[in-house]
């Protein structure tokens, strides 16, 4: 059994890295950013509420991330799980300590992606995402471009910029990880689970330091 947290500000790469790990390994995914989204499609109350705060660039709250991931946990009978976007900040890392230990499950590795603002900028500005198998594409690297031009090379369906893969916003959700996130990094070096890994490269360069961590 494998439960992985995956840090990063954004566009560092994580939502590539956490599908591949999810193939190697057969781990589940488990993306607060997808959960989110999933419920703004649903057109719920809730949903349409959170698609102005993303729109804005602002950090949904502690407890409506909470509720979904707990659901989205329990709910899984994997021997294992990689988790992306979760957690943010400090209280959120204490809160995901209380709900494994409900569940008797605990993190074995905090991977860290670190990568420059101009890089993650720059990629974010590229980034794009089929809208129905959540495959992650971008133009500005040429090994994660799509085969047909706005088509999904998995399912054939249609991959589109998101909301807040604009300058502004990426800017906001970038001072806002600096800010609230990072901080992380000491909480989990302290508890001897931190792996640090240079995600300025490509992918599969990434993905490689990734199982040399995992484990092949």
């Amino acid at each position: 059994m494998k439960n992985i947290i995956l840090i990063a500000a954004p566009a560092a790469g994580k939502g590539t890295q956490a599908k591949l790990i999810e193939e190697k390994y057969g781990l589940i995914h488990i993306s607060t950013g997808d959960l989110l989204r999933s419920e703004v499609s649903s057109n719920s109350e809730l949903g349409i509420e959170l698609d102005k705060i993303m729109k804005k660039g602002q950090l949904v709250s502690d407890e409506i991330v909470e509720d979904l991931l707990r659901k989205k946990i329990n709910s899984s009978n994997s021997n294992g799980f990689v988790l992306e976007g979760y957690p943010r900040n400090l209280n959120q890392a204490s809160r995901l300590d209380v709900i494994l230990n409900e569940i008797n499950k605990k993190i074995d590795y905090v991977i860290y992606l670190d990568v420059p603002f101009e890089i993650a900028l720059k990629r974010s500005s590229g980034r794009l995402q089929c809208k129905y198998c959540g495959k992650i594409y971008n133009l500005n690297d040429e090994k994660l471009r799509p085969l047909k031009n706005g088509i999904c090379n998995n399912c054939g369906k249609e991959i589109y910029q998101r909301n807040d893969d604009n300058e502004e916003s990426f800017k906001i959700r970038f001072n806002t990880y600096l800010e609230n996130t990072k901080p992380l990094i000491d909480y989990y070096k302290s508890k001897g689970l931190l792996k640090e890994v240079d995600s300025s490269k490509d992918c599969y360069t990434v993905f490689s330091s990734i199982e040399n961590i995992i484990g092949k």
